[in-house]
């Protein structure tokens, strides 16, 4: 290579880096850029988007404030930072995240400013058009995913059981989802249905397939009159966005997506003055009895049973077990048996089962009249009487009738003697009760026992009441596990709850170190290679999971008990 080649190459290299050198000083010193975008200009109520704004080559810039901003709720937000270089050009970037959802429907804009280097810039401006989300109303014009809001009365009478029920429509694949917050309302006692007895399907709307999830049930019971508002909820909603990795796609990412209920308004009256009776029970709704008498004849001394029920879609709660009060000629002895609440079609149900033991006090034919049940149905208005009919019952046999000395004789010759209550004549003021030894003993064991069995009623309600609620619930989701990868996650729901640890992002050894015994860590090691083995892959493989994870509750459960005891014991 002679003298004037080299001086070419060395020429050529020194250009292409001064020009490199040029390039990155003048990155280095580029004019910064500031922007607003939106993932969708068209957003509808009840629906999240998501807002980014991005500041390149503005190092140390704060976003000073985002006009129009006050127009949605911001549901969360996050913020980060990227260097890239391509073709030998650099250049950093700040974006933070905005996920908001529309306060109402209209035409908005919105407009970020920005500080830096002691001055205010302003980003571009977005014109934004927001309309009434039609998912909740017309199924013809459904969206991928929305929710409903569901309310078995609008309008009802104080003492009227209520049901509010929210429903998730989706077209995607879900990994889980929740209300953000927890429902409350002055004025109301409301009560969650478990979420174990929520139920999910298909169903075709415009010809699309979606599933339908219940997601909660409450039932309302207002404590005054006037008007109430159920006001919006957010619920979040995390997404499937796709899937990677071996063992099925286990390796999952999901994508949060907001969506907001539908305000709802209950009107709740006072029930009429108007022919409201004086024994008037305090029932309110359709109520149904049915009734039967267990004979009409006996003998004096025995008894008959009277079994009734009452139920409908109607609200029990003010019933006392004193339904049928006193009847003439009888001693009556009334106990509950039975109670059973459920929602059905979005509406209250419930029955209770009664029965009264009926000891007549004569013999001969003893009429029972009809007894009454008084209740008021709001969709007659008016107050009612449900009847159990009455009957006439025939008492055979002579009462036994007493003599001079204190002797009863019945009607068969046998003496019976009456010495349970002498009258001291020495001092008037109080009675002396004679009792045979042999009864007084059974009495007091009898009693010994009863008290013996309260006891270990308590102790096994106390150890039940002590559970933790959370952890139930978690596992009240299992039965209804749809594959491996649900089943999966409510185990590490569980874990991450009790434990604090993720068994999905845990090694092997900081799953024993996490749990409290050897027993424990031994199922949950055995249920994740399980699902690094090739068996997860066999149908039978749900069952199989789903019943070492009901061993790994159980072990869960035993510990808190022992942790319990051991706790008193200190």
């Amino acid at each position: 290579m002679n003298g004037k080649m080299r001086k070419y190459i060395a020429y050529i290299i020194a250009t292409h880096m001064f020009a490199a050198l040029f390039c990155f000083t003048a990155l280095a010193d580029g004019e910064a850029v500031f922007r607003i975008d939106m993932d969708s200009l068209n957003l509808q109520t009840g629906m999240s988007g998501n807002i980014v704004v991005s500041m390149t080559n503005a190092q140390g810039a704060k976003i000073a404030g985002i006009e129009g901003i006050e127009n949605f709720d911001i549901l969360s937000q996050s913020q980060s930072s990227v260097t890239s270089i391509a073709g030998g050009v650099s250049e950093y970037r700040d974006e933070l995240y905005y996920t908001v959802m529309p306060k109402a429907a209209g035409q908005f804009s919105l407009k970020a400013y920005i500080e830096y280097d002691g001055q205010i810039f302003e980003t571009n401006s977005l014109q934004l058009n927001v309309g009434e989300n039609a998912g909740n109303q017309d199924e013809e014009a459904a969206q991928d995913l929305f929710i409903k809001t569901i309310i078995s009365h609008e309008e009802a009478y104080i003492g009227e059981k209520i049901v509010l029920a929210y429903e998730l429509y989706s077209r995607y694949s879900i990994d889980s989802y929740g209300f953000t917050a927890d429902f409350a309302m002055d004025g109301i006692v409301a009560r969650q249905i478990p979420d174990n007895q929520l139920k999910s399907e298909h169903v075709y709307i415009a010809g699309e397939r979606y599933a339908v999830y219940e997601v909660k049930k409450l039932v309302i019971d207002p404590i005054r009159t006037g008007e109430y508002v159920i006001a919006p909820c957010n619920f979040q909603v995390n997404v499937i966005t796709n899937r990677s990795g071996g063992f099925g796609g286990f390796f999952r990412s999901t994508t949060p997506m907001y969506l907001q209920t539908e305000q709802k308004e209950l009107n709740v009256k006072p029930l009429p003055s108007d022919g409201k009776p004086a024994d008037f029970s305090g029932i309110v709704g359709n109520l149904q009895l049915e009734s039967r008498y267990s004979r009409d004849e006996l003998d004096y001394g025995d008894s008959l049973a009277l079994y009734f029920s009452l139920s409908g879609i109607c609200n029990l709660d003010p019933l006392k077990n004193n339904v049928i009060g006193e009847i003439a000629g009888f001693s009556v002895y009334e106990t509950q048996k039975n109670a059973a609440e459920s929602v059905e079609g979005n509406l209250y149900h419930v029955k209770k089962d009664f029965e009264a033991i009926l000891v007549p006090e004569r013999n001969g034919v003893l009429e029972i009249s009809p007894i009454f049940v008084t209740y008021f149905d709001p969709v007659s208005e008016k107050y009612e009487k449900a009847e159990i009919p009455g009957t006439a019952v025939t008492v055979l046999g002579d009462m036994p009738q007493p003599n001079s000395g204190g002797i009863i004789q019945s009607s068969a010759g046998e003496a019976l003697v009456i010495n349970q209550v002498k009258y001291e004549e020495e001092n008037s003021r109080y009675f002396a009760f004679r009792i045979k030894k042999e009864a007084a003993y059974i009495a007091l064991a009898a009693s010994a026992a009863t008290i013996a069995l309260f006891a270990v009623l308590a102790k096994s309600l106390a150890k039940k009441k002590k559970r933790d609620p959370k952890l139930k619930s978690i596992y009240g989701k299992l039965a209804g596990a749809k594959d491996i990868h649900e089943t999966y996650g409510l185990l590490n729901s569980m874990l991450k709850h009790r434990y604090g640890f993720s068994i999905k992002a845990s090694s092997k050894n900081n799953v024993k170190d996490s749990l409290p015994d050897e027993d424990l860590a031994s199922k949950a090691l055995e249920v994740m290679d399980y699902m690094e083995s090739a068996g997860a892959n066999e149908r039978s493989s749900q069952k199989y999971l789903k019943d070492k994870i009901r061993g790994i509750y159980r072990s869960i459960c035993k510990n808190e008990a022992q942790a319990t005891y051991g706790a008193r014991e200190n």
